[in-house]
């Protein structure tokens, strides 16, 4: 980390430029130019905890070139992944794809060992043809269903086939994330919290928040650690360390501090629904930490104010142990939304491109193939226009004006 100093007087006047090396990758799983696809079933075709991902990309990796396709398929199981693995994601040239299927897989009822032979059997052939083939692979096993909506023993069916997906990833020194378990857990403590909680209304496709829990397990399993931006203030000294952001024209005064800011690394998008099960698992304290911290402050209420948006008040103690702003108001709200609209477009683009358009191709007449072709090459621009959008988003001039005023000062 940098640290500079500034000289301090009676009214302080400085002017200070923090130069930012590059964002880049802490993990090998993905890297510039890569592409990820996500193959799995209609859980994975809901187009959500993909989506999520897809927005931690571009949000905390601004610049860098990665790409994405959804491969999931109502209804399929893995044996069905399987068949289409060269058609729907060999061809597609992913350098990473992540595969969650099983909930299909055992059939809604207590677990039955030829079910499971037939669902390992496609497991490990899925794995062993994408590492052939050159392809980093990440799995995730089956999540879990809501007992109050669907009453079976599918559960117990369920914690089996992840049993199996872990011994597999561990057997093939693959990247493995057991959402079972976690969602099993969050579901279990909010419900003995809020009795009639439910995050998979329907028992078996989860909600916004049941897909954070999802997309939580998967970007762990890529490797993903970085926060966004952080910033760490002594008023008093005059020292401040930042990471992932440039500060320029701090000014400190007596019951004011100002400056220009401009991250790097901006806090992550989840719909507003998914908050509902943030205090359940570590989504929030491992990955979208956007801090600020000031020490040094007057004894009383502080405004913190971002472009003109008033994003709370806080005690100077408060500020003093650090405040987490990811899910608070600011400019970076914004953003994330603009990212999130890119991405659920482009998703469904390539829905339409690959689901409607391209798989017509087989079954028409010769004479229809020049329109079918026209089409698909005007969803590939769609696709594309989505994807640079993501990345411009952040490319843009995000130089915000700060500031924290003292608004009730303690006697």
């Amino acid at each position: 980390m940098l640290r500079t100093k500034i000289v301090l007087g009676i009214v302080t006047l400085a002017t200070v430029i923090l130069m930012l090396a590059p964002i880049s990758f802490s993990q090998p799983l993905l890297g510039n130019g890569d592409r990820l696809v996500f193959l799995g079933d209609s859980i994975t075709e809901q187009r959500i905890y993909t989506r999520y991902v897809m927005d931690f990309f571009a949000l905390r990796y601004p610049g860098v070139d990665v790409t994405f396709r959804n491969a999931g398929w109502s209804g399929d199981r893995a044996p069905g992944g399987l068949n289409r693995l060269q058609r729907d994601v060999l061809a597609l040239k992913p350098a990473v794809v992540s595969i969650c299927f099983g909930m299909n897989d055992g059939g809604y009822t207590a677990f039955d060992q030829a079910r499971y032979e037939t669902y390992m059997d496609a497991m490990i052939k899925l794995v062993g043809q994408l590492k052939a083939a050159g392809v980093k692979v990440v799995l995730l096993t089956p999540g879990c269903i809501d007992p109050d909506k669907r009453r079976t023993v599918y559960n117990n069916t369920l914690a089996l086939y992840a049993k199996g997906v872990e011994e597999l990833a561990a057997k093939e020194k693959v990247s493995v994330f057991n959402i079972n378990a976690l969602m099993l857990d969050v579901q279990q403590r909010a419900k003995a919290e809020k009795p009639g909680f439910t995050m998979i209304p329907d028992g078996v496709h989860p909600t916004f928040s049941g897909h954070a829990v999802m997309a939580y397990g998967l970007l762990k399993a890529l490797g993903c650690t970085e926060q966004a931006a952080s910033l760490d203030l002594d008023a008093a000294k005059g020292n401040f360390t930042a990471k992932a952001c440039n500060v320029q024209d701090l000014k400190v005064a007596g019951n004011m501090i100002s400056f220009k800011r401009k991250d790097s690394a901006l806090p992550t998008f989840f719909d507003p629904q998914a908050a509902e099960t943030f205090k359940y698992f570590p989504v929030t304290e491992e990955l979208n930490q956007y801090r600020l911290r000031v020490t040094g402050l007057k004894s009383g209420k502080w405004k913190l104010t971002v472009k003109g948006i008033e994003t709370g008040v806080f005690s100077d103690k408060e500020l003093a142990d650090g405040v987490n702003l990811a899910l608070l108001p600011g400019p970076w709200q914004k953003i994330g939304e603009e990212v999130n609209k890119a991405s659920l477009l482009q998703e469904t683009y390539y829905y339409h491109r690959w689901r409607q358009v391209s798989l017509l191709n087989g079954v028409l007449l010769a004479e229809a193939l020049p329109e079918i072709n026209a089409l698909l090459a005007r969803l590939d621009g769609m696709i594309t226009a989505q994807e640079s959008k993501r990345v411009s988003i952040m490319a843009q001039d995000n130089t915000w004006d700060w500031s924290l005023a003292l608004v009730t000062e303690n006697r």
